[in-house]
């Protein structure tokens, strides 16, 4: 009886220390967000509205752009293009069709909130890098220009899988981005999702 005593009483003095033998769960070190790290992009979405001289309502669609890497941070996005597949488009708005084809790479300026759950907001200004775009299309086939995407961003041009103001969810291995934005009467809704790299 006088050991089992003795036990408890060492036992309650060591947990009711410094805490240097038994730490809270809540003392824990916090791990890193959610959403911090390295994804690639396994689809894309973006769908535009708006209304031309010939429709009260167009729609211009663009797809795909798989295998582009994105490292984010609270403070920055990376994107890596090198390898990634082509974003097709379909637009009504002038009757075309084609591709873009995104190669290098840009870092961005970023401000992330949240951490399974949030915003991501992409700056215009302060990118880096010397990734390019260039656009092919279809019908007829001729090649389009080829353009410095962090020039574009600059002058507010939210390209491929460049995120104005998005929410975000986080689960474990998987990341989705959804970017709903308006500008000069059309709308935009970008549906980005990504699995851990």
């Amino acid at each position: 009886m006088f050991r089992v005593t003795v036990g408890l009483g060492l036992a309650t003095m060591l947990i009711a220390g410094t805490g240097a033998v038994v730490a809270a769960p809540a003392e824990a070190a916090a791990g890193p967000a959610c959403y911090a790290g390295l994804w690639n992009l396994t689809a894309m979405k973006i769908v535009h509205q708006g209304k031309t001289v010939n429709s009260p309502l167009s729609t211009d669609v663009l797809k795909g752009g798989a295998g582009i890497k994105l490292t984010l941070s609270a403070s920055g996005a990376t994107y890596d293009f090198t390898g990634s597949k082509k974003v097709s488009f379909k637009f009504q708005s002038d009757n075309t069709t084609g591709w873009e084809q995104y190669t290098g790479v840009l870092k961005t300026r970023a401000a992330v909130t949240g951490d399974r759950a949030g915003r991501i907001a992409v700056s215009r200004t302060g990118a880096t890098g010397d990734a390019k775009v260039s656009t092919t299309y279809t019908d007829p086939y001729t090649k389009g220009p080829s353009e410095s995407v962090r020039s574009r961003l600059a002058k507010g041009y939210y390209d491929g899988p460049l995120v104005e103001n998005a929410t975000f969810t986080c689960e474990g291995a998987s990341l989705k981005m959804v970017d709903k934005r308006k500008h000069n009467g059309w709308t935009t809704v970008a549906d980005l999702r990504f699995t851990r790299g």
